[in-house]
This record gives structure tokens, C-alpha cells and sequence, in this order.
């Protein structure tokens, strides 16, 4: 009887030792998973003046310049995207209040919010605001107010591989 109760204790002992040992590997699992991020659609507002009318290849490139930055960051590891449940094209801070974008970032999953806002102030010069807000504390974690020149495929290229690294470089420190 008493070899059998040992048994039993070492048995259990086992048990325990085998169930803290899951709840760590999960535990580590869960730990080395990237953020979940969603990201708004951009704001635009142009402002230039200019005689040409360029209003459907700026919707092209901001639909392009949204796509990659999800892409890239998604593409380097450390951010997993989610979509926000919005209708098309109405996803943005000039769509929806800032509160209402956390709402449905929290809603899809997200830890952090993506939203920006871009206004072409000349036929050069554009301005691009970031802000990456956090769903849980509804506080800014990120800014970043960048300015770029030109208004070419090339250039808002440019400005999105940029503010892809701006974003990566911030999460390491």
C-alpha cells in the first residue's frame, strides 16, 4: 500500500510538473508572437491649388501606399496585420472619430492603431502625419510628421518605405 502511494504522489508529481511545463512553452509562444496591428485608411486633403485635377491618382496612390505599408511591415515579422471592418473607402479620421477607429482596431483584435493623414500643401511639398495609438490604453505610442517631395509613383514609394522603417526602428527601442 505504501508503494502504491507513492505511485500515485509520484504520478501526480509528474502531472503538475508536465502541465507547468505546457503552460510555459505557451506561455513563451504567446510571448514571441509579433503585435497585432491595424491600419486606417489615410486621410487625404489637397490644398495645392494646382490647375490639373489629380484626385484619381491620388486615391491610387493611397490605396497602393496602405497595401504596401501593410505588406512591408507584415513582410519584416515583427507585426501581424488585422483588417478593420469599415465599408470601402470610408475607413479613415475624416470618415470616422479617432474613437470609433479604436473601437473596431479592438473589435478586430488589434493591440495598436495605425492612422494617418496626408495634405498636399503645394505642387512639391506634401505632409504626412502617423500616429500608432494603443487599443487598450487609447494612447498615442507613435508620431510622426514627415514632409516629402514630389507627387509621383516614385516618390510616395519612397515616403512609404520610409515610414516602414520610422515604424520598425521605433519598436526596437
Amino acid at each position: 500500500m505504501e508503494t502504491s502511494m507513492k505511485l500515485r504522489s509520484a504520478g501526480l508529481v509528474l502531472f503538475a510538473a508536465a502541465i507547468c511545463y505546457a503552460c510555459a512553452v505557451r506561455q513563451g509562444q504567446a510571448q514571441s508572437e509579433p503585435p497585432v496591428l491595424a491600419v486606417a485608411e489615410i486621410q487625404y486633403s489637397d490644398t495645392s491649388g494646382e490647375v490639373i485635377d489629380q484626385s484619381a491618382d491620388h486615391y491610387r496612390r493611397l490605396r497602393e501606399f496602405e497595401a504596401s505599408l501593410r505588406t512591408d511591415l507584415a513582410a519584416s515579422g515583427r507585426v501581424r496585420n488585422v483588417a478593420l471592418d469599415c465599408p470601402p473607402n470610408a475607413c479613415s479620421v475624416g470618415d470616422i472619430d479617432v474613437e470609433e477607429l479604436v473601437g473596431k482596431a479592438q473589435a478586430a483584435g488589434a493591440a495598436y492603431l495605425l492612422i494617418s493623414s496626408f495634405h498636399k500643401v503645394s505642387t512639391l511639398v506634401q505632409w504626412a502625419k502617423f500616429d500608432i495609438v494603443d487599443v487598450k490604453t487609447r494612447s498615442v505610442v507613435f508620431n510622426r510628421l514627415v514632409t516629402f517631395r514630389g507627387d509621383n509613383d516614385t516618390a510616395w514609394r519612397h515616403a512609404e518605405s520610409f515610414i516602414v522603417r520610422e515604424i520598425l526602428d521605433h519598436k526596437d527601442r
